[in-house]
C-alpha cells in the first residue's frame, strides 16, 4: 500500500475554508479609499474601546455569542453615529454590518483577502527527514498542519491505549505549544471523533487489501472484561501478492447471552459477512473449549456447500497447540506442587523481611552468585512457574545455606525445569495421552504438510519424528496418510491452476498434462521433497515464505500451495494478546466505556500498530512475573 503518511482531509478546519463563491454582491457598501470614513473610525477607537470595557449589569440582556468562522479575522467597530463596521484584522478593509447580521459576503471576503492567503500560504520550513543510512538525508520543505497534527495525535491515543483526556494534561499542551506556538488545544471529546476517523479511514484501508486476497485463515477466542461483557476477539491471517504475511484484529465485539457454540458461531459469521471474507476462510484455529466444536463444524458445513475447502475440510479446523501444551504442562505440574510450593514459600519468606533479603544477599556474595534477584511467580502462569523454578534452582547453594532443605527436592526441581525448557521433552513426560491424542489426531495432517513444504526438513524431519512418535508399522501408516493428503491438495492447486485458462504449466521437473495430473508428475512430487534438505546459516533467521517467493517461477503450483499453508497459525496467540491490551483499554478508570469504542481502539490501535511498523511493548509479557531485587 502506498499510503502517505497521513492519510485524510478529515481533520482540516473550516475557519481556513471559504463556505460560498467569490461572487460580487451590490448590496454590501464597501470602502476602500474613504478617506473620510477612516478618519471618523480611528476618532472613535476610545469611544469603541470604553463601550467594550462596560461592564455588564444583571439586568443587561446578554448578547448572542457569535459563532462564525469570520469574526476570527474580523472585528466590530462603533462609530460615534451609532453605525457599526467590520474590519478586516489582516488587509483593514471595512465592511458595513448586515441589518439582520448576514455574514455571507465577510465569508466571501475571507476567501478573496489576499493578506490572509499570504498567512494561510505561510512561510515554510526546511525538514531534514532522515535517509536509510547515517549518511544519507532528504531536505524538503515543510509547514506546520493542525489537521495533520490532530490526526496523529488520535493515532497515538489508539496505539499507546492513551485515555481521551490525555490531550487535556497541562504540561502536554505546554509541551505541544513549546514545540509550535501554532498549536490549538483539543478537548477529549474532539479526539474521541478524532479517533473514529481514522479508524474509519483504516478500515477502508484494511477492507481494500482484504478484498486483493483470495485466501484467509481466522483465529477467534473469548474473553471477560472487568465489565463482565463477554468479548470475542477475530484475527485475521493470510499472504498478500507480494509473499508477505499479514495478521489483523478484524472485530473485537461483544457476544450477547447465552453463550453457546450456536451465539458464538453467529457472531462470527456476522463479522465474516461484514467484512465480505465468509467465503474466503480456509482454516479456523481456535482453543480446546466445547463449543469451539460447534463453530467449527457449522462453519464447515457451509463452506463445504460452496466447495471453499482444502481436500474436503480436513484441514480446516485448528486446535491451538499452546493452549493443548499448557493444559499438559498443568496436569504434569500438579504431581509436584508441593515441591513448588515450597519453592514459592521461600521466595516469599525471603522477601517478607529486610533482614532476610539482607542476609540471603550476603550468602549470595559470599557463594560468587551473579545473578542479583530472585522472582516469585503467578500460580496460573506455568511459564512464570518456569522462571520462577530455574532462577531458585540457580540459587540453590544459597538456600541450603540458609535454611537446610533437603536434595531431594531440589533434584525434582531440576527434573522439572529440563522439561518444561523443551517442548518435545514435555511431551515425554508428561503422560496424558487423551488429550495428546485429541490434539495430535486433528492437527497431525496440518503440522506434518507445514513441515514438509519447509526446505530445511521436507520429508527428512517427518521420517524422524513418526519413527519416534510412532512403531514401525504406524510410522509407515501415518507417513502414507500425508503422502495421500499432500497429492490431494496439490491435485486440487494443479486444477486451479488449469481452471485459469492455462493451457500448460510447468513446476520444475513436475508434467502436467491439459487433462489431469501425470502419473509421473506424482513421483516427481515426492521426489523433490525426498531431496537433500537446504542447510541454512547457523543463527541467521531463514524466512520460508521469502524462500518460496525467490523459487516461485520454478514451482509455480507448488510456491502457491505452500504460502497458503504456512500461512495457517497454529496457535491463538494473536488473539490472545489483544485481551491484553484489552484489559488496559478496559482498565478500573476507564470501565464505562461502550462496546463500540472498545472495538475502535482495539483495532485501531492494531492496525496502526502495522502501519507505522511499531512492535508491542516487550515488556509486558513479563508482567506476571515479580522480581525480587537483591540489595
Amino acid at each position: 500500500m502506498s499510503d502517505s503518511p497521513l492519510e485524510s482531509t478529515e481533520f482540516e478546519s473550516s475557519t481556513n475554508t471559504p463556505t460560498m463563491e467569490s461572487t460580487q454582491n451590490p448590496d454590501v457598501f464597501i470602502t476602500t479609499d474613504n478617506e473620510e470614513v477612516d478618519a471618523v473610525a480611528t476618532a472613535s477607537v476610545e469611544h469603541v474601546d470604553a463601550t467594550n470595557n462596560e461592564e455588564p449589569t444583571p439586568f443587561t440582556r446578554r448578547k448572542r455569542k457569535k459563532t462564525s468562522g469570520v469574526w476570527e479575522h474580523l472585528w466590530m467597530l462603533k462609530l460615534h453615529d451609532g453605525i457599526d463596521l467590520c474590519e478586516c484584522s489582516h488587509c483593514g478593509e471595512k465592511f458595513k454590518k448586515m441589518k439582520y447580521g448576514t455574514t455571507t459576503p465577510l465569508h466571501r471576503h475571507i476567501g478573496d483577502c489576499p493578506k490572509l492567503k499570504v498567512v494561510n500560504r505561510g512561510q515554510l520550513s526546511l525538514k531534514v527527514q532522515p535517509g536509510k543510512s547515517d549518511y544519507l538525508s532528504m531536505v524538503r520543505n515543510w509547514k506546520y498542519d493542525n489537521a495533520k497534527m490532530r490526526e496523529v495525535i488520535s493515532h497515538m491515543i489508539m496505539v499507546h491505549e492513551l485515555p481521551f483526556n490525555f490531550v487535556e494534561y497541562g504540561l502536554f499542551n505546554v509541551v505541544m505549544k513549546e514545540a509550535n506556538p501554532g498549536f490549538n488545544k483539543i478537548s477529549r471529546a474532539s479526539v474521541k471523533q478524532d479517533c473514529i476517523s481514522s479508524y474509519e479511514i483504516r478500515k477502508k484501508r484494511v477492507q481494500k487489501l482484504l478484498d486483493s486476497v483470495k485466501r484467509v485463515s481466522i483465529t477467534t477466542d473469548m474473553w471477560t472484561s472487568n465489565q463482565n461483557i463477554h468479548y470475542m476477539v477475530v484475527t485475521c491471517h493470510f499472504v498478500d501478492s507480494d509473499f508477505k504475511l499479514h495478521k489483523r484484529i478484524l472485530s473485537f465485539v461483544d457476544v450477547p447471552p447465552p453463550y453457546s457454540g450456536v451465539c458464538i458461531y453467529d457472531s462470527l459469521f456476522k463479522c465474516l459477512k461484514e467484512w465480505n471474507i465468509e467465503t474466503k476462510v480456509v482454516t479456523l484455529t481456535v482453543d480446546n473449549a466445547k463449543t469451539n466444536d460447534v463453530v467449527a463444524r457449522k462453519l464447515m458445513e457451509i463452506l463445504n456447500l460452496q466447495k471453499k475447502l482444502d481436500v474436503g475440510g480436513k484441514l480446516f479446523y485448528v486446535r491451538c497447540c499452546a493452549h493443548i501444551l499448557n493444559l499438559l504442562v498443568h496436569d504434569g505440574l500438579g504431581e509436584i506442587e508441593d515441591i513448588i510450593h515450597n519453592v514459592r514459600e521461600s521466595v516469599k519468606h525471603v522477601n517478607a523481611s529486610p533482614c532476610r533479603l539482607h542476609i540471603f544477599s550476603e550468602l549470595a556474595k559470599q557463594l560468587s552468585m551473579p545473578k542479583k534477584h530472585l522472582i516469585l511467580d503467578v500460580s496460573t502462569r506455568w511459564n512464570a512457574t518456569y522462571a520462577m523454578l530455574s532462577t531458585a534452582l540457580e540459587f540453590k547453594e544459597v538456600f541450603v545455606n540458609y535454611a537446610d532443605r533437603g536434595e531431594e527436592d531440589w533434584k525434582k526441581v531440576e527434573e522439572v525445569c529440563s522439561f518444561l525448557a523443551l517442548f518435545n521433552e514435555a511431551t515425554k513426560i508428561i503422560s496424558d495421552e487423551e488429550k495428546f491424542d485429541k490434539y495430535w489426531g486433528t492437527c497431525n495432517l496440518l503440522i506434518s504438510i507445514g513441515a514438509i513444504l519447509d526446505p530445511r526438513y521436507k520429508m527428512k524431519l517427518l521420517e524422524f519424528s513418526f519413527h519416534t512418535i510412532y512403531s514401525n508399522n504406524e510410522a509407515s501408516r501415518e507417513m502414507q496418510i500425508v503422502r495421500c493428503i499432500l497429492y490431494e491438495l496439490y491435485q486440487e492447486y494443479v486444477e486451479v491452476h488449469k481452471a485459469t485458462n492455462v493451457v500448460s504449466s510447468t513446476d520444475g521437473s513436475q508434467s502436467v498434462s491439459i487433462g489431469g495430473t501425470s502419473k509421473s508428475s506424482v513421483s516427481s512430487l515426492f521426489s523433490q521433497f525426498g531431496k537433500g534438505v537446504l542447510i541454512g546459516e547457523p543463527g541467521v533467521y531463514f524466512d520460508a515464505l521469502g524462500w518460496w517467493k525467490e523459487n516461485n517461477l520454478k514451482f509455480n503450483i507448488l510456491s502457491k500451495m505452500a504460502i497458503d499453508i504456512l500461512a495457517i497459525p497454529v496457535t491463538t496467540v494473536a488473539s490472545e494478546s489483544s485481551f491484553s491490551a484489552g484489559g488496559r483499554v478496559i482498565d478500573p478508570h476507564r470501565s464505562s466505556l461502550g462496546t463500540k469504542i472498545v472495538d475502535m481502539l482495539v483495532c485501531g490501535a492494531d492496525w496502526y500498530r502495522q502501519y507505522y511498523g511499531l512492535e508491542k511493548n516487550k515488556n509486558k509479557q513479563n508482567e506476571y512475573i515479580m522480581h525480587v531485587e537483591l540489595p
